[in-house]
């Protein structure tokens, strides 16, 4: 039984006419590379061979949401160093208008111009954040994060971390 398949006999036992999946990944290709070619070397974080199943094009795995029944998904982009994230979240805004059935997600990381960049994406509409605490390589009580968790509480916008 193929994979679309077994989901829709999941989805009819549950009672299920769509899914949402909140942890899927589309990043700027780049991006996207470099955090394949990472999981292929079995990197210090994971430790281990953990091979990418769905290793296709965007267009690809969208369709392949769509054939699961997903009717909303994530892009999860998320940091790893200063300077990127707000980038991320303009290539995560553009990603979501382009893409029926993603909801614009977002990111952030502990820098000085996290709030300013983090009220701009919420402005734009964000409806999901990703904090990458692991990759990122920081604590979420990072004093620099003050002002962003406050502005998400706020705005009540859900974090995945």
């Amino acid at each position: 039984m193929s994979e679309v398949d077994q989901i829709a006999r999941f989805r009819r036992e549950h009672g299920l006419d769509e899914l949402v999946d909140v942890h899927t990944h589309f990043m700027p290709t780049s991006v996207m590379d470099k955090v394949w070619a990472y999981f292929d070397s079995a990197g210090p974080l994971v430790g281990r061979h953990w091979p990418i199943s769905y290793r296709t094009s965007e267009e690809e795995r969208v369709e392949r949401l769509r054939a699961f029944g997903v009717r909303c998904f994530t892009s999860m982009v998320y940091p790893h160093k200063p300077d990127m994230a707000a980038w991320l979240n303009s290539w995560a805004a553009d990603f979501a208008a382009r893409t029926p059935g993603c909801l614009h997600t977002s990111t952030f990381y502990p820098e000085p111009e996290a709030g300013a960049y983090v009220t701009s994406a919420l402005d734009a509409g964000t409806k999901v954040f990703k904090s990458h605490l692991q990759v990122g390589d920081y604590t979420p009580l990072d004093p620099l994060l003050t002002e962003v968790w406050g502005l998400l509480e706020d705005a009540e916008v859900p974090i995945v971390v």
